[in-house]
């Protein structure tokens, strides 16, 4: 049995103890209302505190905030910075995003190459 509530309080837990995980699966929490009231901002806190890390699912998950404006204000240099650090640890989601910018030209210099 799902409970959201129970999760949300673990995972404040241990991310007001500073762990990156905890911070980026409240911040999920928040992006999408379990067990919590949905809240973009808070969860774009709390995806940069773990992105701060070198979390790299945040860095991700910021990267594409940046991207579609939600949570932050739209900035594709930032979507670029932070897709860039994930791909750079292998994710390969951000990889995907990331070549699709180069593609065309999103947050970086378009780079048919890179």
């Amino acid at each position: 049995v799902e409970d959201h509530a129970e999760a949300v309080r673990w995972y404040r837990l241990a991310a007001d103890q500073g762990d990156a995980q905890a911070q980026y699966n409240l911040g999920c929490c928040y992006d999408h209302g379990r067990g919590v009231a949905q809240d973009y901002t808070e969860a774009v806190r709390l995806f940069r505190l773990a992105a701060d890390q070198g979390f790299m699912n945040a860095q991700f998950t910021l990267g594409r905030n940046y991207e579609t404006g939600e949570g932050v204000d739209q900035d594709h240099a930032e979507t670029g910075r932070w897709l860039r650090l994930a791909a750079d640890q292998g994710y390969a989601g951000a990889q995907v995003t990331l070549g699709m910018c180069y593609e065309n030209g999103l947050g970086v210099d378009q780079d048919h190459v890179e």
